[in-house]
């Protein structure tokens, strides 16, 4: 009875390996495809964003240099491109809009649009018979450009642009005493650092260097928050009993009184006398006067001696007083995807008092008024939308 039962196990054992043969068979091939189809997903999800990101990075060199043109884009994602499994299908797109319309000379508010294309090679057998061979890919990019000129124009009016909201032309301050350089700079509108912040005021600016912190704005113009550092002029040798003729040109004639007071000069006398008609005048130019006659000197270089008999006066001519500064801009924040709540904080903390377009309301900004990243005044109001 033993051995009926041996070769019952035996049968029972040979039919669990042949089925688990014919299990192994049957999966296999299953198998083969879903790895062979997740490398060809993995290589389309990588040649997918590489395609994107090559859109994005043209798009926001054009943004930056209006200038360039469809020719350009090959060169500008070449580092992206080169490293996909995707050849390029047409030629690159780099199209300039103005309110949806393809423009050919861009200026500061319009679009910087960038299309893609490439076709994507399938490795799995399978997978090309079921989606029939390469797959074409798309990819577009927008920007809005940040550089040149509002109002420039198609060119060849020979019309001067407007100054953009975020530049202001930088005064020439050599030959100005320190304190005037100062007023010359405020004037302007930049709210930058002047250095040397205090002291110095009757020396004579002798060079002067600005630090800009945004390429936006072309020479001469500098952004309004640039800051300038200035070096004076080295007085010359001063013998005993001699003092330096103070530089007031560019101060006012309140600022220039109470410089030329303050020194041992104050024996002579100030010209013109008060009573004045604005004291906030801008000093032009001065003239040292002894007995009524012109004595050379360089302000703020020149040594002579107080107390010489007669003394030395100090003849100034004024002009205008100083144009009161323009208000500084702000910078207007890119809102879209952004909530609404959320982008109404963003453009208090931007430091705008317009109204920001509607105040209530819980949805997903897909539309603004004001493009992104470009300056405008304080208080220019914004609308949104979804």
């Amino acid at each position: 009875m033993s051995i009926p039962t041996r070769r019952h196990h035996h049968r029972d054992a040979t039919g669990h390996h042949g089925q688990a043969l014919v299990e192994t068979a049957l999966l296999t091939p299953l198998i083969l495809i879903l790895l062979l189809g997740a490398i060809d997903f993995g290589r389309l999800f990588f040649s997918y964003v590489s395609l994107h990101q090559a859109a994005r990075v043209a798009a926001n060199a054009a943004s930056l240099d209006p200038s360039l043109s469809a020719t350009d884009v090959p060169v500008i994602v070449a580092d992206e491109v080169g490293v996909m499994n995707c050849d390029p299908l047409d030629a690159p797109e780099l199209t300039y809009l103005r309110a949806g319309t393809p423009i050919t000379k861009a200026e500061i508010g319009d679009y910087a649009h960038v299309e893609l294309s490439c076709q994507f090679s399938l490795v799995t057998p399978l997978a090309t018979q079921l989606f029939g061979g390469p797959m074409e890919m798309r990819a577009t990019a927008t920007f809005p450009v940040r550089t040149g000129c509002i109002g420039c124009g198609p060119g060849g009016s020979g019309a001067t642009p407007p100054q953009p909201e975020q530049c202001r032309t930088a005064p020439n301050l050599i030959g100005l005493s320190v304190a005037g350089a100062r007023n010359a700079w405020a004037s302007a509108g930049f709210v930058g650092d002047f250095l040397p912040a205090t002291g110095m005021d009757t020396s004579t600016v002798a060079t002067m260097t600005v630090t800009p912190d945004d390429p936006g704005c072309d020479a001469p113009q500098e952004i309004f928050s640039a800051e300038v550092s200035v070096t004076t002029a080295p007085p010359a040798t001063e013998p005993p009993g001699c003092e330096v003729v103070p530089n007031l040109v560019g101060m006012t004639v309140l600022q220039a009184r109470s410089a030329w007071d303050a020194t041992d000069f104050d024996t002579g006398t100030f010209l013109p006398e008060p009573p004045d008609d604005n004291p906030l005048a801008r000093v032009l130019a001065q003239e040292a006067l002894q007995d009524g006659s012109p004595v050379i000197v360089e302000p703020g270089v020149t040594c002579l001696d107080p107390a010489s008999e007669p003394p030395i006066d100090m003849d100034v001519s004024l002009g205008a007083a100083w144009p009161t500064p323009p208000e500084a801009p702000c910078q207007v924040p890119h809102l879209i995807d952004k909530q609404r709540n959320v982008a109404n904080t963003e453009w208090s903390i931007a430091g705008f008092s317009g109204t920001f377009d509607p105040i209530n309301g819980n949805f997903k900004i897909k539309r603004q008024s004001l493009v992104g990243f470009t300056w405008v005044p304080c208080d220019t109001p914004i609308q949104v939308s979804n």
